[in-house]
């Protein structure tokens, strides 16, 4: 077979795209991506004209690209770090198993030296915890009989990592995961994992790093629509939340499922390194799972709230997640509440076209210490200044994720209704508002006779009507920023498309046939969708679907392609009669 190898010039000024290349196999599509990633870093990457990271140095050294140069660098790396110290300690073991052989001796010894003598800091979060153990887990393995930074010789480090990974792997499949679906985190679980799978001498840690990647990648893949990580998020920055094609998640997306271009601007993008590198191949069901979008469906899932460690009845209560997916939008949400500090995305519409800014969603910007002392153990007074100092936004009347404990929402196929009760508020606490992002880049916006919000992007459509609020619209290059002040606010969205409504026209006509009632005394919301069946909804958890209560009770995996039952440990992944069983009791695989 003959390949057309496509050389890319590197620049931080213009975007820079790799083809998106076309062809019947699942995995000659991958080889090809792959290939474009490895060469545009590894041949593309000038290191004189742009400091390199960590994992550029990894394919430098493993092909031998500016040998003498990525020597230096790695120098400068290793004495001044630039990241956090899981993160540099997982970094430096994967760039010395995967560029080993080349490595001077000189070079072995200095990096067994660094984890010698530096302190690693375990961190505080899930992803923090596996990096570390991860790191510890190869290092320890690499180098036996030996102690380590924190006092510990291999066989305890070793020890004490596979006992944490075996935890961890244990409750994500039996519960749910804890940083659940985030577009910015999981850029540190899928690479570590690939690390574990290519250079755990470990047979049986070799297929559990396995199975992981797989769980992990099936659950991007049944929200994934066109490069973006759809619906509600644990985790997701501010600027990402409004631009989802730049989240994280991107280039694992792009090198996994294709249907998007590679795009290096994506801050940690070469973090796909190592996944590009290893010799992990994602099974063509998953591929499939995330491709094919000819028919609309519905996907349940069940997470679980961060530890708890003040201010709750339970250390780890359930989140529950609903999307409805077609091939022009995505509309997901969560059942609201405090789920997860700080970077909570409750719910979003995404549509499919490849421009920018492709979402719609709305949230409220709370801030608290109480929120902050429910999952963090230092003083609660001084949580929120520490907070805000670190993340720039936390206190900002503007910002564009956040939880509220006073935020519920209530989806049902392509209807969301969102209800936000500020008369609940501590008087110490301040944003009685909510905010809603509706991007500049739309074919069609208007606010209609009776208020609706009316939208059109490519072929997906919304509409977003409010009850209880005074609207503030306030325009700028991005967004039409639309403000709504109240003590009790109510949100009725319908989302739709050329799928499922035909054209745009019909959509929103229809809209102003929609029925709808709002009680701001008893705080009640009653609709009539679109789609033709009831809604009730009373704050905060009285939800009702065509008159009959609607429970928040599902499995882990509840879909057309994903299930798994709480507590069962199995994962069954499905498509077009084809099935993956992944068998976490016995960690085994099965296909049907």
């Amino acid at each position: 077979m003959i390949f057309l190898i496509i050389i890319i010039a590197f620049s931080f000024v213009n975007d820079i795209t790799v083809a998106n290349f076309k062809h019947k196999d699942y995995l000659s599509e991958f080889e090809l991506r792959r290939n474009a990633i490895i060469s545009f870093y590894s041949d593309s990457f000038n290191l004189s004209q742009y400091k390199p990271d960590l994992f550029i140095l990894t394919l430098k050294l493993k092909f031998k690209k500016d040998f003498e140069n990525s020597l230096k660098w790695l120098d400068s790396l290793i004495e001044n770090p630039e990241v956090g110290d899981m993160f540099f300690a997982y970094h430096l073991i994967g760039l010395y198993k995967h560029s080993k052989e080349n490595l001077p001796q000189e070079y072995r010894n200095k990096i067994k030296d660094t984890f010698k003598r530096r302190t690693i800091y375990r961190g505080d979060t899930e992803n923090h915890w596996l990096m570390y153990y991860i790191a510890w887990y190869l290092i320890s393995q690499e180098w036996k009989n030996e102690i380590w930074s924190n006092l510990k010789t291999s066989d305890e480090n070793l020890r004490e990592a596979e006992e944490y990974i075996n935890f961890w792997i244990d409750k994500t499949v039996t519960f749910g995961q804890m940083e659940f679906d985030s577009p910015t985190y999981i850029i540190t679980y899928v690479p570590p994992l690939c690390l574990l799978y290519d250079f755990s001498e470990d047979t049986l840690m070799k297929t559990k790093a396995q199975m992981m990647i797989e769980y992990i990648l099936s659950d991007y893949a049944v929200e994934y629509l066109s490069g973006c990580y759809c619906g509600g998020h644990s985790r997701d920055y501010p600027e990402l939340a409004i631009n989802p094609r730049h989240s994280q998640s991107q280039p694992l997306g792009y090198l996994y499922f294709g249907e998007t271009n590679f795009n290096p601007h994506v801050k940690g993008a070469t973090n796909i390194i190592f996944c590009a590198l290893s010799k992990f191949r994602l099974p063509d069901i998953i591929y499939h799972i995330a491709t094919d979008r000819e028919s609309p469906y519905e996907h349940r899932e069940r997470k679980r709230v961060r530890n708890i460690i003040r201010f709750g009845r339970e250390r780890n209560p359930p989140v529950y997640k609903y999307t409805y997916i077609t091939q022009d939008y995505c509309i997901g949400s969560l059942q609201g509440g405090i789920l997860q500090p700080i970077q909570q995305h409750s719910w979003d519409i995404t549509f499919s076209d490849s421009s920018d800014y492709n979402t719609v969603f709305s949230v409220h910007p709370y801030f608290s210490e109480i929120e902050l002392a429910m999952f963090f153990p230092e003083e609660m007074k001084i949580l929120p200044e520490l907070v805000d100092r670190a993340h720039k936004v936390y206190k900002n009347p503007n910002k564009w994720s956040s939880s509220s404990p006073y935020e519920r929402l209530f989806q049902y196929k392509g209807t969301l209704i969102v209800m936000y009760d500020f008369t609940l508020m501590k008087s110490w606490e301040r944003y009685s508002h909510i905010n809603i992002f509706i991007p500049r880049m739309l074919e069609h916006f208007e606010i209609d006779t009776l208020k609706w919000i009316i939208g059109k992007r490519g072929n997906g459509y919304f509409g977003i009507r409010i009850f209880g609020g005074k609207l503030s619209l306030m325009i700028d290059s991005i967004s039409y920023n639309l403000r709504v002040y109240g003590d009790r606010i109510c949100l009725i969205v319908e989302s739709g498309g050329k799928v499922d409504f035909g054209n745009f026209d019909f959509f929103r006509s229809s809209l102003r046939d929609c029925i709808s009632e709002f009680d701001s005394v008893n705080f009640i919301a009653r609709h009539r969708s679109l789609r033709g069946f009831e809604m009730l909804f009373k704050y905060p958890e009285g939800r009702f679907l065509n008159g009959k209560k609607y429970e928040l009770n599902w499995n882990l995996f509840d879909g057309p392609y994903l299930n798994s039952e709480v507590g069962s440990k199995v994962l069954k992944i499905s498509w077009q009669g084809k099935e993956r069983i992944l068998d976490f009791n016995k960690f085994e695989i099965f296909e049907k």
